[in-house]
């Protein structure tokens, strides 16, 4: 009995340290865009969840923050046969997208953790954005994650369709082929298109994060965004 009342003993321990680190609930926050305005002189050094923000990356866009809502105005530059030796060189220059992006020291959170699902609340200027969005994530230089928006798995196994009306996308992102976490984060547009993004957090955690944060993390075989169709894509768009 006292055998058996030790390893009982020890398996509720072991159950305790490994036990994830949000409760019921509770969130990790990427960013609510409340008190600022990215890529502006007035850019905080923190991210709302107090980590430090490294960098923010706004390339072939308009932006503007009104009373914590983003609008992001995506206009990537469009193929001119007069500006470019060919269409693969134009794929191989960053013009053909718009981008949205940050990297915020996520590792750096008191009890960080891998989560199971990303929600985003957004809406579109008129509505079927997310054919024409790539989410991309890079938690090291060396792994990279990316996928059209439109191919992301909801928690209830739909698929993403953005509206004019708010709502919360709630991506479960194992069945998306991304990590539970990472410290760099895009929104990237291949066609003009116009989306507002009024908060962005992680939720349901899975695992403590390890020492080494990336340690384990596969590589999915679309990999940067420019290994993705982008081509089919816009064919599908007509554009």
């Amino acid at each position: 009995m006292k055998k058996f009342l030790s390893i009982l003993l020890a398996a509720m321990m072991l159950l305790a340290v490994a036990a994830p680190a949000l409760a019921d609930g509770e969130v990790f926050l990427w960013d609510n865009f409340d008190g600022n305005d990215r890529g502006s002189a007035s850019k905080p050094e923190n991210a709302p969840n107090g980590a430090p923000i490294w960098w923010d990356n706004w390339a072939n866009l308009r932006s503007k923050n009104e009373d914590g809502v983003l609008k992001i105005d995506y206009r990537p530059k469009a193929y001119d046969s007069e500006d470019y030796e060919s269409e693969d060189a134009y794929f191989a220059s960053a013009d053909w997208l718009g981008n949205w992006g940050e990297a915020i020291d996520m590792w750096r959170l008191d009890g960080i953790s891998y989560c199971k699902y990303l929600t985003i609340r957004i809406k579109g200027e008129e509505g079927g954005e997310e054919n024409k969005i790539i989410m991309d994530w890079h938690p090291e230089d060396s792994k990279f994650y990316a996928a059209r928006f439109s191919d992301l798995v909801l928690a209830d196994g739909s698929h993403p369709v953005i509206t004019t009306e708010w709502q919360d996308l709630v991506i479960d992102l194992e069945a998306s082929g991304f990590p539970g976490m990472t410290n760099a984060f895009h929104l990237r547009a291949f066609a003009k298109c116009v989306i507002y993004l009024d908060e962005i957090f992680f939720s349901e955690a899975v695992a403590p994060v390890a020492a080494n944060p990336t340690e384990g993390m596969t590589v999915p075989e679309t990999g940067k965004p420019t290994d993705l169709p982008i081509r089919d894509y816009l064919a599908e768009l007509g554009e």
